[in-house]
């Protein structure tokens, strides 16, 4: 047990080097980030630009556009991060286990004595960090932005809160990339099957009684949670998509003690 908390820390600690060498965490952040000042650029501004775009329009004449509140910034967050940053989050770690795989590195790795537990586990807990990091700084910049702009920001606890059931989400779709990554023979099909997963867990939602408990509900609490509500279910999908990591990671163990045996 000993050695196989020191060949998780040694492993973690290699990855986290090799992570931040090839500069993961900081083309993750900037991605995610960047949507967040676009966010928070569109909820205030996007009155001026409908307007503009509208008062050339005489079927449009009259109408009233609300004006823009705080709340507005975050609901562009989740919206963004949902689409666009979880797609470049997928795309990001496709290839991690897919990678020593076609170098022959994790070959060498398991006939040194690491099991393939410990190295499946130590990415995810680096990647996983990653992942957490880069929305939390996305989180905290609209916070800030929001702050300038709209004069009010919300409540700090409340912000970071809203940001859980997205943080768990990822950390599920980051166990099913790696057990993608894992089986997939190729980049490109890695990337197919992550992508086709995610897209493939929102027809869960229409589901009768168990699309209530569906993980990819979390996608639609940030922004609930954030104005200091409540979200319906929460708990039972947070527990449904531990378990669909817990069983993606597996996988992906069981995939790698067959190239070892």
């Amino acid at each position: 047990m000993m050695l196989s908390v020191n060949n998780f820390k040694t492993f973690a600690g290699k990855e986290f080097t090799e992570n931040l060498r090839t500069k993961k965490l900081l083309a993750l952040a900037c991605v995610f980030i960047l949507l967040a000042l676009m966010s928070v650029l569109t909820a205030r501004f996007m009155v001026e630009i409908l307007t503009a775009a509208l008062s050339a329009e005489e079927a449009f004449a009259g109408m009233v556009i609300p004006d823009p509140v705080w709340t507005d910034s975050y609901a562009q967050l989740y919206s963004n991060l949902t689409q666009i940053g979880m797609l470049a989050f997928v795309m990001l770690f496709m290839g991690v286990i897919l990678h020593e795989k076609s170098t022959g590195t994790i070959d060498l790795m398991l006939a040194k004595g690491l099991t393939p537990t410990v190295f499946v586990l130590s990415k995810y807990a680096v990647a996983g960090i990653i992942a957490l990091a880069a929305l939390y700084f996305a989180v905290f910049t609209t916070y800030v932005y929001t702050l300038l702009l709209f004069d009010y920001g919300g409540q700090i606890g409340n912000i970071l809160i809203g940001a859980v059931p997205l943080g768990v989400f990822m950390l599920m779709m980051l166990a099913l990339t790696l057990m993608w990554s894992a089986i997939a023979k190729s980049t490109a099909i890695s990337a197919m099957l992550g992508i086709v997963t995610f897209f493939l867990f929102i027809p869960i939602e229409f589901i009768p009684v168990v699309g209530l408990y569906s993980p990819s509900r979390l996608l639609g609490h940030g922004l609930t949670l954030s104005a200091g509500g409540s979200a319906e279910n929460l708990f039972v999908q947070i527990i449904a998509a531990i378990a669909v990591s817990v069983l993606a990671l597996a996988a992906a163990v069981v995939v790698l003690r067959r190239r070892e045996g």
